[in-house]
């Protein structure tokens, strides 16, 4: 195969290390168009865009509607770029870029997908209309599991950097796929549970302790004496890293900027929950509670 049908093909592939080989000269065109990550990405973006239509339509839908339209895109934005641009491709040849992927991964889109609730619009944009969307109990009961949500998605953060599961989610297209996957649908529960569970306590809980075994992780990673990703070498060198330095910096962003992440939300979810009013005060809650 020459070389562009080879760049060509690997367009349409997975961001994996056996991809074609990224570096300074071509990095701006290793873009990612594998269909198993474009399609429902696409997909969700259609489906919410058409949900949104339909209930900007209805003068009974609530003002909230433009601000969860604005968080959809936000999500679906940062979602391509971690997975579709040039990020992606870099990620599998730099541990500090693989990082920079998986903070958007768990933290930074999967509470903007909430805050945008997905299943209402989507189910909108489906169905054509609210009215036939279920609202079992099932909802409730995974929204009030915060520790268990933490726990898993820390069970996950913690297997996915295992020197052994991290190269197999960059050498084997079943295993990466694997990895967004869970990921992505641990951190949707976690989310979920952190931005809508009604024990203000057990929330702050649960992400101070993400905080702090996410920032034990980070100072691992940095403070390493050796490199814990052999896999990620070459491509460091290509970048004039070394891989001890390429590794530092990638704990170095799980630590701090992943860690303010965690903080920052406990105290706006801590604080928006003393403020609140008290539910004897709230007509709507008080209505929701018969």
């Amino acid at each position: 195969m020459s070389d562009p049908a080879k760049a060509l093909d690997s367009v349409w592939s997975l961001c994996l290390a056996s991809a074609t080989s990224v570096g300074p000269a071509n990095i701006w065109a290793a873009w990612s168009l594998a269909p198993v990550v474009t399609i429902p990405l696409v997909l969700f973006a259609a489906l919410y865009a058409a949900g949104a239509l339909r209930r900007a339509r209805d003068p009974h839908e609530p003002s909230a509607l433009a601000h969860e339209a604005t968080a959809a895109t936000a999500a679906v934005t940062l979602l391509a770029i971690a997975l579709v641009s040039p990020l992606c491709r870099l990620s599998a040849a730099l541990a500090s870029v693989h990082m920079i992927q998986h903070v958007v991964l768990v933290a930074l889109a999967p509470p903007l997908i909430v805050l945008a609730s997905p299943v209402r619009t989507v189910g909108v944009g489906m169905l054509g209309s609210a009215q036939m969307i279920s609202t079992g109990g099932w909802r409730e009961l995974l929204w009030n599991r915060p520790l268990r949500a933490a726990g898993a998605y820390g069970i996950l953060i913690w297997f996915w950097h295992v020197p052994a599961a991290y190269e197999l989610a960059l050498i084997s297209a079943s295993w990466h796929l694997a990895y967004l996957g869970s990921l992505i649908v641990a951190s949707l529960w976690f989310w979920t549970c952190m931005l809508r569970a009604t024990s203000i306590g057990a929330v702050a809980l649960a992400l101070l302790v993400t905080m702090v075994h996410t920032g034990l992780l980070g100072a691992l990673l940095t403070f390493a004496p050796w490199p814990l990703y052999p896999i990620m070498g070459r491509g460091a060198m290509v970048f004039g890293f070394s891989p001890i330095e390429d590794q530092q910096l990638a704990g170095l962003i799980m630590w701090v900027p992943m860690g303010m992440i965690y903080l920052l939300s406990a105290l706006v979810i801590v604080s928006r929950g003393l403020f609140a009013p008290s539910p004897e005060h709230s007509p709507a809650t008080a209505r929701s509670d018969r």
